[in-house]
């Protein structure tokens, strides 16, 4: 009697039958692996976060850890124990550092932002990039509020991190307590820097329209994002000044369709023709 079942396409091929059996009984081992972790109390599961990288069964901790639901005292517990283990993987060979970054992020991204945060925070200027782009993962969690705004441009002079200026263009509260027409030179990316002047925008339009002259492509394609047909008369100021540049004019021909400025597209096209025959 046969102790396992068997597709009916192995049963006549003893190698596909030995490898089919191996298989269910590694299955089977990381089912016990996983249920005899389940079955730990929660100190002990504290525990083995600290010395992950010192036990077999690592992975079964990690996904039981990620799966658990805790009380708020249990997430402050365990985001405790996650900053010890960061400490530990810091003196780890680099070649083993990955796995267990991997597991820090994982576990710190379930638990409430306010018991992760304190543990993420001081990582925001971690040597290893691994570990801050974590400090950013979470802190995208907590949300990003003026005071984060001069963190992270902090941040980015000590690291060069444009993942930093990045959170602040996504966040525009962030943008309050900053020089922009500073900041914004700092963006490698056009697209990142439009992105600053469309949270600008979004947050203090008067603002914004200081920006226009000196960043018009990124301006006139916030001002295409968010709609703003109202914007349309400091469009058309921009395009007095940027009439023969073609870079610009694209940009502008977008936004125009964006906010529906049918009448100011009309314009647009006569000019784009005279531009034609004068070429």
């Amino acid at each position: 009697m046969r102790r396992f079942s068997i597709p009916a396409k192995l049963a006549d091929n003893p190698e596909l039958i030995a490898l089919h059996r191996k298989m269910l009984m590694e299955e089977i081992d990381r089912t016990l692996s996983l249920a005899e972790v389940r079955s730990q109390p929660f100190d002990e599961l504290l525990n083995s976060i600290e010395r992950l990288p010192d036990i077999s069964n690592s992975a079964e901790v990690v996904f039981r850890v990620c799966e658990y639901e805790p009380s708020r005292n249990q997430a402050y517990s365990l985001a405790e124990s996650v900053r010890r283990l960061a400490e530990i993987v810091d003196g780890l060979p680099s070649r083993r550092k990955p796995t267990y970054d991997r597991a820090i992020r994982r576990i710190l991204s379930r638990l409430p932002a306010e018991a992760a945060w304190p543990v993420a925070d001081p990582w925001l200027e971690h040597k290893r990039k691994f570990r801050r782009e974590t400090a950013y993962a979470i802190l995208r969690k907590t949300g990003i509020d003026e005071k984060a705004g001069s963190r992270l441009l902090e941040v980015f002079e000590s690291t060069g991190d444009q993942t930093a200026l990045e959170l602040i263009a996504r966040n525009p509260s962030a943008t309050r307590a900053l020089d922009v027409k500073q900041v914004l030179p700092l963006f490698e990316d056009e697209y990142w820097r439009m992105r600053l002047v469309e949270a600008i925008l979004v947050d203090d339009e008067t603002r914004a329209l200081t920006l226009a002259a000196d960043f018009p492509r990124e301006f006139t394609h916030a001002v295409g994002r968010q709609k703003q047909k109202r914007l349309v008369p400091k469009l058309r100021d921009l395009l007095a000044l940027q009439s023969e540049n073609l870079d610009y004019l694209s940009i502008y021909a977008w936004a125009l369709g964006q906010v529906g400025a049918l009448d100011e597209i009309g314009r647009l096209r006569e000019h784009i023709e005279r531009m034609k025959r004068l070429a």
